[in-house]
Parts: structure tokens; C-alpha cells; sequence
């Protein structure tokens, strides 16, 4: 019975998101923090671009880059120019198909 009872809290506590980690945030000064948020399309993904390019001259060599998935779905970001080790980046975020897109956005130097 506590083995039934364990599994059913498992099995109830999983919830399938997805967040973007890249480098690290440890002891790195945070940079850019934002929310993307965007209103769904009636059966439709929602496809937005978020650009930052990082103030300072150099490159990022021990940044970090995290995007929070805040709506818990299926929805993606991916890196699609720059990142770490270049001064710009350039994330692509992608909803559900009918749901709305909401990432909270963290840029660490």
C-alpha cells in the first residue's frame, strides 16, 4: 500500500516542461532579466525571437543564458546565433500548438 501510494505521488508530481540552461550562473553579476510572455494563436504555434547583445566589449567565456518555461507545456527555446563565447544571442522561443508562450529570461556576463 506505501509502495501504491508513493508511485501515485510520482506519478502525479511529474510535469513535462521545458527550460533552456546554457554555461553557468554561479558568482557571474546578472546582466539582462526579462519576461517574454505573448498571447496564443487559435491552432497555431506562437514563434518569437528575443535578441540581447551584451554591453560590454568581449566575449562571454563563463556567462550563463537560462530560459524558464512559466506556462509548464511542451514549448521550446533554442539558441539560434551567438550565445556563449560570442557578445550577442539570439533565442528563439516556440509554444504549443493554441497556447500562450511564457519564458522568463535570465542573462548572466
Amino acid at each position: 500500500m506505501k509502495l501504491f501510494a508513493l508511485l501515485l505521488l510520482i506519478t502525479i508530481a511529474v510535469v513535462e516542461c521545458n527550460h533552456m540552461f546554457c554555461g553557468t550562473s554561479v558568482m557571474r553579476p546578472l546582466v539582462y532579466h526579462t519576461e517574454a510572455e505573448y498571447s496564443s494563436k487559435i491552432l497555431r504555434k506562437r514563434v518569437e525571437e528575443m535578441y540581447y547583445k551584451l554591453p560590454v566589449v568581449g566575449t562571454w567565456r563563463n556567462a550563463g543564458i537560462m530560459a524558464y518555461d512559466k506556462t509548464h507545456t511542451t514549448a521550446s527555446a533554442n539558441i539560434t546565433q551567438g550565445g556563449l563565447g560570442y557578445d550577442f544571442v539570439k533565442i528563439r522561443m516556440k509554444s504549443e500548438k493554441g497556447e500562450k508562450l511564457h519564458y522568463e529570461i535570465y542573462i548572466y556576463a
